[in-house]
């Protein structure tokens, strides 16, 4: 083996060209964000237009925000090679016990909010617990969570469904953006 000189080890750069900074882009995100443009031009051609109006935007917008909120804690969990599989019956024992605080016990809006919350804070802690100290697999105990909180649902409300009656709770998540684009 013989010793190189420093100088004649320089990598020379590619010339900048039109297309140097799509080598650095990551084809899959390339192709995700080509699909996802193709499908919102075929809808707008089929729809004449009407698939991007500030109306159906904000539909989207609305359908999509709940699973938006829940994949970014999900995140959290997955990046710590975790699991849960108690979410969504966490969310509907969640959303089912705000909407009895409504109808059953008349509370207002802002402390139906905070008790959902400190409820929900709770039982992720319980699970939390149950992975982080007793060492438990998470997929048993979201498992077993995931079931309890659909138990615990169906039980208090006797199986029967709770809509929430008053305007205020009512308006959460059914809000639109106005034709104008202002809130």
């Amino acid at each position: 083996m013989s010793k190189s000189n420093p100088s004649e080890l320089k990598a020379t750069a590619p010339a900048p060209g039109l297309f140097s900074g799509l080598k650095a882009l990551n084809l899959q995100v390339f192709v995700m964000i080509a699909a996802i443009v193709v499908i919102m031009m075929f809808f707008t051609w089929t729809t004449d237009g009407s698939y991007l109006s500030a109306r159906n935007v904000s539909n989207l917008l609305r359908q999509t925000a709940i699973t938006g909120i829940l994949a970014v804690g999900m995140v959290f969990v997955i990046i710590s090679a975790e699991i849960d599989l108690s979410v969504g019956s966490m969310m509907g024992l969640l959303g089912g016990l705000a909407a009895i605080f409504d109808v059953w016990l008349g509370w207002p809006l802002p402390l139906t909010i905070v008790v959902t919350l400190i409820l929900g804070l709770l039982l992720g802690t319980w699970n939390g617990w149950w992975v982080a100290y007793r060492k438990v697999p998470s997929f048993i105990v979201t498992l077993a969570g995931m079931l309890a909180f659909r138990g615990i649902l169906i039980g208090v409300t006797n199986g029967t469904t709770v809509s929430p009656t008053s305007a205020s709770m009512s308006q959460i998540g059914q809000s639109y953006l106005s034709s104008g684009g202002r809130f």
